[in-house]
């Protein structure tokens, strides 16, 4: 029974680590770093990967804002 558990537990890490890659890689993320945290969290890893936005989202955002004329007045590495 404990064997059983054990493998049980194993393949719905390995799952979570498959899904939560493939959710990653669709959103434009590291599905390598995000298949690791499926694998190490399973499916806590999951739900963090399917709650992050959409970096092409993100940078459709940005294009539009520039486009209306917003400047970002905080530019990263400059002081």
């Amino acid at each position: 029974m404990d064997w059983m558990l054990l493998l049980l537990i194993a393949a719905s890490h390995l799952a979570s680590a498959f899904l939560a890659a493939t959710i990653a890689q669709q959103k434009a993320r590291n599905s390598r770093m995000w298949f690791c945290a499926g694998l190490l969290f399973g499916l806590l890893g999951l739900i963090a990967a399917a709650g992050l936005p959409d970096r092409h989202q993100i940078v459709y955002l940005r294009h539009l804002a520039e486009a209306q004329g917003y400047r970002n007045k905080r530019v990263s590495g400059k002081k």
